[in-house]
Order: structure tokens, then C-alpha cells, then sequence
């Protein structure tokens, strides 16, 4: 029996709206054909198309993800900066648990809201705007969390993972996929952070798994390089605007910008963390 209804868990809405740097960012992300073969050549069956993650989220993680959360039917997962949705859904359709997803996004969480009421999960699963640093919801409410590729531009990375062990209760788990970074792109979100590990440690989260991925980078180069070829394809499929995102990301992490090559200063990580028992 669920303890709480997914609308019990919606955030406190007399808070003050966050600020929201990204709608425009998910507004003017249109679909691309060319994008979606460019992931398929260089992700082949780990390209998770039918969940659109709109990240570097591979097929294997999100089993993973499933496993690693530890939930059933009749328990809540909170998604931290969940975007439009589709990595959320996904662990809620494999696990049959609730899901509330948290984001600055109005259109993301729009969108989220769609995707879930096609699925058929509209009954459990639910999303809000909101800051992931300061969520506004109560302590020790969730039975796991998740967080797939967002931490990294978060600037208040101890804030957010302090919050994330707010709202869990106790033994709950938290599995987040990020980077991390010696060095970041010019223009970047937030600084770089080498290792996650003592700001968790920090929030009081014991790291029971902390992966780095050797071979994420590579392929993440393959892509960049693939999207800068098609520039001009892009152009006019999606339109000069979210082109020049994708050329921003692709040609900053590439070097292209100034010379220096972040990828070589960075690293995926796959993390599993445990709020403890008193």
C-alpha cells in the first residue's frame, strides 16, 4: 500500500517561483532526425531511443538505474532535474513505483507531464517545477532517489546533494549519473568538481559504488565531432538557434572554442549512494 499519494508529494507551492535558465534551452530543442542517426551510429543498441533521455544516459545505466534503486510497487522515487521525463518513466514503468520529478523547467515539466499520461503512468507519476537544491518538500519522504546527468550544472553541487538526503528516508538510495571535471568549457553552468565524492560524503550519504566509465568520453567525441560535421544539416532541420546550442556544447567540450580539450579532463561516473540508518 502506498504511503502517500504522488499529488501528497508535490512540493510546497506557496515558494517563491525559481529561477529557470533552461525553458528556453527545451523550447527551442526541436527534434532532429539527424541527431537521433548520429546516436544510433555511435551508441548502437545502447542509444535508449525509446526513452529520448535527451543525455548521455546509456541502455545498460538505465538497467542498472532499476536495479540499484531498490523499489517496488507501493514505494516513491524522487527524479532530481528530470527534464522532460523519459529516464524517470522508464524506472517507474520497470520498477512499478511512483515517481515525482523535480525541475527549473516549466516546458520540460510540460512536457514530462504528456509523456507520462501517454505511457499510462499519469496515476503515478507526477512532476513540478522546482529548484533540486531547495525542493520544498518535506524530510525523509522518498524511498529513492534519482538523478541522470545534471549535477554537473548545478552550481550549488553540496546543496543539492545535501537536499537529496533531506527528502530520502533513511537506507533510501540515491543513483546519479554526472562527471567529473578538472577543467570546464568557457561558458560552462557551474565550476568544475575533480571528485563527487567528499561532497556526498558530506551530506552524509555513504558511497556504496562510485564507476567511472572508460570508454564514455570516447564515444561522447565521436558524437561531438559527428555533430559539428552535420552543422549545417542541423540548420535546417532544427534552425539556427538550437543548432548554435548544440554547436556550443559540442564545440567548447571538443576544444574547438579555445583550444583546450575538456574531454581529456573529464569523466563519466556512475554513482550508488545510501543515506544510513540512525
Amino acid at each position: 500500500m502506498i504511503d502517500s499519494s504522488p499529488d501528497d508529494l508535490l512540493p510546497d507551492t506557496g515558494r517563491s517561483p525559481p529561477h529557470d535558465p533552461y525553458s528556453a534551452t527545451y523550447a527551442s530543442h526541436v527534434d532532429s532526425a539527424t541527431r537521433r542517426r548520429i546516436r544510433r551510429e555511435v551508441y548502437g543498441s545502447e542509444y535508449p531511443e525509446d526513452v529520448d533521455p535527451r543525455s548521455f544516459v546509456t541502455r545498460s545505466q538505465l538497467r542498472r538505474l532499476a536495479q540499484e534503486l531498490r523499489v517496488g510497487p507501493g514505494n516513491q522515487i524522487v527524479d532530481l532535474g528530470c527534464g522532460q521525463g523519459g529516464p524517470g518513466l522508464w524506472a517507474a514503468r520497470q520498477t512499478g513505483a511512483g515517481l515525482l520529478g523535480i525541475d527549473l523547467s516549466d516546458h520540460a515539466i510540460a512536457s514530462a507531464a504528456r509523456r507520462a499520461a501517454e505511457l499510462g503512468l499519469a496515476d503515478r507519476a507526477r512532476f513540478s517545477v522546482g529548484d533540486i537544491v531547495a525542493t520544498g518538500l518535506p524530510d525523509a519522504t522518498f524511498d529513492a532517489a534519482m538523478s541522470i546527468d545534471v549535477l554537473w550544472a548545478v552550481p550549488d553541487k553540496a546543496g543539492a546533494l545535501c537536499e537529496a538526503a533531506r527528502i530520502l528516508k533513511p537506507g533510501a538510495r540515491f543513483v546519479l549519473t554526472s562527471w567529473d571535471r578538472d577543467r570546464t568549457p568557457p561558458g560552462a553552468l557551474a565550476p568544475a568538481v575533480g571528485d563527487h565524492r567528499p561532497l556526498l560524503a558530506h551530506a552524509g550519504f555513504v558511497v556504496e559504488h562510485y564507476n567511472v566509465d572508460p570508454a564514455a568520453e570516447r564515444l561522447r567525441r565521436i558524437f561531438y565531432k559527428r555533430i559539428v560535421a552535420a552543422e549545417e544539416t542541423l540548420k535546417l532541420e532544427v534552425g539556427h538557434e538550437a543548432t548554435s546550442r548544440l554547436m556550443f556544447e559540442a564545440k567548447g567540450n571538443l576544444g574547438l572554442t579555445d583550444g583546450v580539450d575538456y574531454l581529456v579532463h573529464s569523466r563519466r561516473i556512475f554513482v550508488v549512494a545510501r543515506r544510513p540508518r540512525p
